[in-house]
């Protein structure tokens, strides 16, 4: 009999449950990570992804070899293969971590563990994150919170028994089984050497310009943690970062400021946990038609390749599409521009979106989107006005004119709305087929009108129940009228 160590996003040695507690008997044991091909095929997914958690295998490999161990790699349907391993080393115990993904690895999670206990096969599952599984009460999931940073984290062993002692199939890493082709030329790289780094480097010095550079797509590059992709796929533990962060001798406003997003990490991950139905339509039952069978394919893709007309929009988009990343008001600003503006429905522009993102964590992803589309029904309208946000954090057009040499021959006074520029080469750059306030008072118009026609406040007061944070000012928030919410533009 052996065990079987199933990675996924937990990509690390250090904190890691399975692994942990898979040592804690004489069973030889199998570690393993299957590329599953369908996966790959899924909208959400790309290349750059895969490429990612292709270096970070190679560096746990490493690692584990290090304890003794050493990885199989596999391609195919879980269940399939396991069913293998099964017939030729029975399996006692099936070892992994908790993954709150889309509903594509839900369902593949339920199947694998549907067949263990077809099998006779123990399934010991631990969470990685502050996100429970089951019925939820919001008024203790703090205290839950609390609890889980306060227990102690897991020391790798210093040795471990497995069962082979060869690594076993890397080559598979060699090939993406997707169709696209998008790579990020600039991404950061995977493996527990480049997290070590960047954790090192944020904590050492660039955390002191945290809360004054995350705003803006030229400084957020330095100032921001960029400790995402790493926490996206499990190479670096969340608790251990939260409690490395909590230890730092540093300005106590940027400490608090940084630890405050870790904790929001997990908060809007148990949003996807506790109603998957987020990734797949507007989680307010109320508003599931709001942009329906409006969706202009043409406006998309100009969207999907930077190209609206808005300059501050398409730069940033030209970023991400570049590097796999940008920063988080960026992001919101790209929903926000193509859910308003746009008027473009969210599913969508949500799975182009997630492909673009190397860090891309469904959890997070899937609400933030609804929440900047307007389609959770407790959130303000954050209708960003595109060209206001380029002034704040562009103000001289540096990030634009890297980003869209077309702009060239523009002025400096009208790089942010060139559209008023007579001498615009739209052979080059067009304008926007609309201008942005048009575009926003217009969709502040439809919003109004479908609210008062279709909104029912039964529907908001249990979505507030089950997702709202408890902090009293945001509860607060949560609860103002609609004809408050429309105030904002």
């Amino acid at each position: 009999m052996i065990n079987l160590v199933w990675l996924k996003r937990d990509l690390r040695v250090e904190d890691h449950a399975p692994l942990y507690y898979s040592q804690q008997n004489d069973r030889p044991t199998l570690f393993i990570y299957v590329i599953e091909p369908d996966y790959w095929q899924l909208p959400d997914s790309s290349a750059r992804q895969f490429e990612f958690i292709a270096q970070s295998l190679r560096s746990y490999a490493q690692t584990l070899e290090k304890l003794g161990g050493y990885l199989c790699i596999r391609s195919g349907d879980v269940v399939e293969l396991f069913t293998k391993i099964h017939a030729k080393y029975p399996i006692d115990t099936l070892y992994c971590h908790q993954e709150t993904g889309n509903d594509w690895t839900f369902a593949r999670d339920t199947r694998v563990f549907n067949w263990c206990r077809s099998h006779q096969i123990s399934v010991n599952q631990y969470p990685q994150q502050a996100v429970f599984r089951g019925k939820l009460n919001r008024d203790h999931w703090q205290r839950k919170v609390s609890h889980w940073l306060d227990s102690p984290s897991l020391c790798a062993p210093s040795k471990v028994n497995s069962l082979i002692n060869f690594h076993s199939g890397l080559s598979l890493l060699d090939n993406y089984p997707g169709d696209d082709t998008f790579t990020a030329q600039k991404m950061q790289l995977g493996g527990i050497h480049a997290a070590n780094k960047t954790l090192n480097s944020f904590f050492d010095h660039r955390i002191n310009q945290y809360l004054f550079g995350i705003s803006s797509p030229l400084t957020s590059v330095t100032s921001s943690s960029r400790l995402s992709p790493y926490l996206c796929y499990g190479v670096l533990s969340l608790r251990q970062v939260l409690k490395q962060a909590a230890s730092l001798q540093v300005n106590k406003r940027q400490k608090s400021g940084f630890i405050a997003r870790l904790h929001w990490h997990s908060h809007f991950v148990q949003k996807l946990e506790s109603e998957p139905r987020y990734a797949l339509q507007s989680v307010h039952k109320s508003l599931i038609n709001m942009r329906a069978d409006e969706f202009d394919s043409q406006l998309f893709e100009r969207w999907k390749a930077g190209c609206t007309g808005v300059p501050f929009v398409d730069a940033c988009m030209r970023m991400l599409n570049e590097i796999g990343w940008i920063n988080f008001r960026m992001r919101a600003m790209l929903i926000s521009y193509a859910s308003y503006h746009l008027w473009l429905d969210w599913p969508q522009t949500a799975a182009y979106l997630a492909s673009t993102f190397v860090d891309y964590e469904p959890g997070i992803h899937y609400p933030q989107v609804q929440m900047q589309s307007g389609t959770t029904g407790i959130n303000p309208f954050r209708i960003y006005n595109p060209v206001t946000q380029g002034q704040k954090y562009d103000a001289m057009g540096l990030f634009i004119r890297k980003h869209i040499p077309e702009l060239d021959h523009v002025p400096n006074c009208y790089i942010h709305m060139p559209w008023l520029y007579n001498g615009l080469k739209t052979d080059r750059y067009d304008k926007p087929n609309r201008l942005p306030d048009d575009a926003a008072r217009r969709a502040k118009q439809k919003i109004s009108e479908y609210y008062k026609k279709n909104i029912d406040e039964t529907e908001t007061q249990r979505i507030i129940k089950t997702h709202a944070s408890r902090l009293k000012n945001r509860r607060k928030k949560a609860a103002q009228t609609t004809v408050a919410q429309l105030s904002l533009l």
